[in-house]
């Protein structure tokens, strides 16, 4: 029964590889009874006290705490080619998705809330633990909860910036797939700042689950006010990370043969 959930859940993957996310995200439950516990502690004492920035620290510390975890299992080196050092406030900041390793690489490395869609919600423990460290859960069902969603994005990037996933799902790959409207749209009509980093070497656990090589590369700040329509500025991303992926693949490769 549960081999037949995850092949629905990810399909086209070995059994190697879903055993690999089923402990990954298994390893959150003692990582709170455990490590991280005093981050939990101190997240909840501090959303009681009404302190919503220390709380979100204190969550985004306790997923870093996840990701370290991830990495020592795999044998995971993460190499930074340049410091990638994310906006503290007021950024989108655009990252390629490869598969459902991600997150726990993403939070240790980038240490930041996430712009969410709402299918995060079937997940109620990581919808919670989420919302904890920040992250916004943009809602596209309706134009209702779209114009919200906007809103509450609006009115918190004054004070933190979020991880974008532009091409909307994963691409079990290294290539980097079309990148969709909404997020690169509204970025460019309300004149947000993206900060975009490329990352490599996730897809390899796919086919081997330990000893792999993950790479990260910051692009740097893109400003919308240079381009004469979205469609323009999403072009050029697109463009600039494509352009950007094979060398940072290469480099990537080369760590890993060594």
């Amino acid at each position: 029964m549960i081999r037949r959930f995850l092949e629905r859940a990810i399909p086209n993957q070995s059994d190697g590889y879903r055993r690999l996310v089923v402990r990954a995200y298994a390893a959150v439950a003692p990582l709170i009874l455990g490590p991280a516990l005093h981050h939990l502690v101190k997240g909840l004492f501090a959303a009681v006290m009404g302190r919503r920035e220390r709380r979100i620290e204190h969550f985004l510390d306790g997923a870093v705490l996840w990701g370290e975890r991830v990495q020592r299992f795999t044998r995971t080196r993460v190499h930074q080619f340049g410091t990638v050092e994310c906006p503290p406030a007021g950024h989108l900041i655009l990252l390629n998705h490869v598969n459902e390793l991600d997150f726990a690489f993403d939070c240790l490395v980038l240490r930041k809330p996430y712009l969410a869609n709402e299918t995060i919600k079937r997940t109620l423990f990581a919808y919670w633990w989420m919302r904890g460290m920040g992250s916004q859960v943009f809602d596209q069902r309706q134009s209702r909860t779209i114009a919200r969603s906007v809103h509450a994005l609006l009115a918190a990037l004054p004070l933190r910036s979020y991880i974008v996933y532009p091409e909307g799902g994963n691409s079990y790959g290294e290539t980097i797939r079309p990148l969709r409207k909404g997020m690169l749209k509204l970025a460019f009509e309300h004149r947000i700042p993206v900060f975009v980093v490329l990352k490599s070497g996730l897809a390899s656990f796919q086919e081997q689950q330990r000893d792999n090589v993950v790479g990260y590369l910051p692009l740097g700040t893109i400003e919308p006010e240079g381009f004469s329509d979205w469609m323009a500025f999403r072009t050029h991303i697109h463009e600039r990370m494509c352009a950007e992926k094979p060398g940072l693949d290469a480099r990537v490769r080369a760590l890993r043969a060594g």
